[in-house]
């Protein structure tokens, strides 16, 4: 159930492997999706196929700021990052699933999940279908963890961004170059992304800023220079990000992406860790289809192997910049050290668990930020 980065590309894996697989989209393909649209060069391997096609832009230079004021120029010959339009580019995934022979039913969505030992039967509105087996990929607002009761162990992140149209004069200066500042707003950040035709303008919050959103989002049009450019589709949303104790199996289903809560609670990042939790998953399903194992419980073994003690870790960095923002951007200042690490995570050469283990944990990094060490 749902056709975005993680049930595309679950969809793939599985009818690459000769699995009959149906997936399930709520909306008409290709419909508007509220993400910053931000791919990371760890992201981008992933997939086994060229993703160019539906890329608006590569971020070569980040640009961090404390309130706009003082800022990092950190750069890199490889790409960074990649942008795109989430609607082109979930459309693009499906696609690639189709051509596998995966069957796609659009405007449907399930309104009741019935499970037994043997099967899982799944009433869409549109149609009764029957399954060895069903997996949520509907994103944070997930109607499959809500069916099944499985939507506690979820904790969010509040976002609001825009999109700012400005002549391509204007947007040339912002080719291949994104910017992140750190004191825009409390607990927070904010970003901006180049895309073809515009800027992804955006900001991230602790769920009790929420209310502040729009007033943050001025306030950073403001800072950033472009509040004189017309903004559109203004959206926003939540970032659902694990929390310790949560299940993604129950039974004979699956969550996967933002269903299971897989979004880096530092940066927001979810495409990753959608991608990857459906890699993950479609061996697991392999094995069960086949007969090699008598459920899916091994999924949750892998996520909890690969998956959560990274993002358990980026959880701690999180609060810890938090409590610490304007600490943690004189270090960048002062250190080139965090600009590689910074690097290394974004092309995949390092992770968190890696980092904390190298900075002596992350009680640690909160004594150099505090002032204590």
């Amino acid at each position: 159930m749902g056709a975005g980065p993680a049930g595309a590309t679950l969809a793939y894996q599985l009818a690459r492997k000769g699995i009959r697989v149906l997936l399930v989209e709520k909306q008409k393909l290709p419909r508007a999706k509220c993400c910053a649209g931000g791919i990371t060069a760890k992201a981008a391997r992933l997939f086994d196929f060229d993703i160019s096609p539906v890329v608006e832009d590569a971020v070569y230079e980040i640009t961090f700021t404390f309130n706009f004021d003082n800022p990092y120029v950190g750069r890199c010959e490889r790409p960074l990052l990649y942008t795109v339009k989430r609607d082109a580019f979930d459309y693009f995934l499906t696609g690639k699933a189709v051509e596998q022979g995966v069957v796609l039913l659009e405007a449907c969505e399930p309104r009741q999940i019935q499970l037994s030992d043997t099967d899982v039967r799944v009433d869409t509105g549109c149609d009764v279908f029957s399954s060895q087996l069903i997996v949520g990929a509907d994103g944070a607002y997930s109607r499959v963890a809500r069916e099944l009761g499985q939507k506690q162990g979820v904790e969010y992140i509040a976002a609001m961004l825009a999109q700012v149209v400005m002549p391509l004069g204007a947007l040339e200066l912002w080719r291949s170059r994104a910017q992140v500042d750190l004191g825009c707003t409390p607990g927070g950040y904010a970003w901006i992304f180049p895309k073809r035709n515009h800027l992804c303008v955006g900001v991230g919050s602790p769920m009790e800023e929420k209310r502040k959103l729009a007033d943050y989002l001025h306030k950073l049009l403001g800072f950033a220079g472009l509040g004189g450019y017309p903004s559109e589709g203004t959206c926003a949303h939540l970032i659902p990000t694990w929390k310790k104790g949560r299940e993604v199996v129950k039974g004979r289903v699956l969550l996967l992406g933002d269903a299971a809560g897989f979004a880096d609670p530092l940066t927001g990042e979810g495409i990753y860790y959608a991608v990857r939790s459906a890699q993950l998953a479609a061996s697991v399903i392999e094995d069960f289809l086949q007969g090699h194992t008598v459920g899916l419980g091994k999924y949750q073994g892998l996520v909890e192997t690969e998956l959560i003690p990274d993002l358990a870790v980026a959880g701690k960095v999180a609060k810890v910049l938090s409590r610490f923002p304007q600490q943690a951007f004189t270090l960048l200042h002062q250190s080139k050290e965090v600009w590689k690490l910074i690097c290394g995570l974004m092309y995949g050469e390092l992770s968190y668990v890696i980092i904390e283990e190298a900075l002596g944990g992350w009680e640690n990094i909160v004594g150099k930020l505090s002032g204590k060490q």
